[in-house]
């Protein structure tokens, strides 16, 4: 049964070998023995990559499901999509980084196939099958919202991988403070500013750049989008609902703005 077997792959996602154990409680046993082993390995590897990029902070192997754009192509069954796929993932100061292999260089470390920046990532949790290890990310882009559902070793990696990530988002949020971006308010070439202590403020595009309203943070009541333009900011009452034209995809701003109050609630 699968309870006996174990799959061991090389770092270069080239050779793999698969083992079966005499009953589940071997295999569990070899299981554990060869992760822990892996684990003082994966530390040390972190270390010694910490040479070359020293803003790493977490690595590791993860399981990741195919991702499903639109609709699924001819040569894609149901059985191809769920079907889980080795990755080699890493979290900086900045970014969570993917590669399709163990990078073995500075260089490789430098051209992960995969780049998403943390402040405009999210953690969603782990999926419906609770028993396994599994979670998803979802990341802001000017396309739209990429989710990554991925499967850690244990329960225990899991931990450590949203560990990395939450932190990993906050202290992005802390460390770039503003975001700055040009909109459209009531058909006005505006630009928006959130700042990380001060809230909300727009300002009249132009060099005297007026500004037209600011709230503080604890204004908010709620804020969505339309996934395509528009972001609506709701500072209470209908004489304070805004409603701003992002002239572009206005997932990351709004990701952005979430993990801004994430790191504010979390740092209380």
């Amino acid at each position: 049964s699968e309870a006996r077997i174990l799959e061991l792959h090389s770092p270069d996602a080239v050779h793999s070998c698969v083992l079966r154990a005499c009953d589940p409680s071997e295999a569990a046993a070899w299981f554990n023995t060869l992760h822990s082993a892996l684990a003082v390995l994966t530390t040390a590897a972190l270390h010694e990559a910490s040479r070359a990029i020293p803003d790493l902070r977490h690595i590791g192997w993860l399981l990741r499901r195919p991702r499903l754009e639109n609709n699924m192509s001819s040569s894609e069954s149901s059985e191809d999509m769920d079907r889980w796929h080795s990755i080699f993932a890493a979290v900086t100061d900045s970014e969570l980084r993917l590669y399709e292999s163990a990078p073995w260089s500075g260089e490789a470390w430098r051209a992960p196939a995969e780049a998403y920046p943390l402040i405009a990532t999210r953690l969603v949790g782990s999926g419906k099958r609770t028993e396994l290890p599994e979670f998803s990310i979802r990341c802001a882009t000017s396309e739209g919202v990429i989710t990554h559902n991925l499967r850690a070793e244990t329960h225990r990696d899991l931990a450590a991988w949203a560990k990395a990530l939450v932190n990993g988002s906050h202290a992005s949020a802390v460390t770039q403070r503003e975001l700055v971006c040009r909109c459209l308010w009531k058909g006005r070439p505006s630009q928006l500013v959130i700042h990380y202590e001060n809230g909300f403020t727009l300002l009249e595009a132009g060099t005297g750049s007026r500004t037209l309203w600011r709230y503080p943070f604890d204004r908010l009541r709620n804020s969505s989008d339309d996934g395509k333009r528009i972001l609506y900011l709701d500072f209470g009452g209908e004489d304070n609902e805004v409603e701003l034209d992002m002239e572009g995809c206005p997932k990351p701003i709004v990701f952005i703005l979430h993990n801004f109050l994430s790191a504010k609630i979390h740092r209380l």
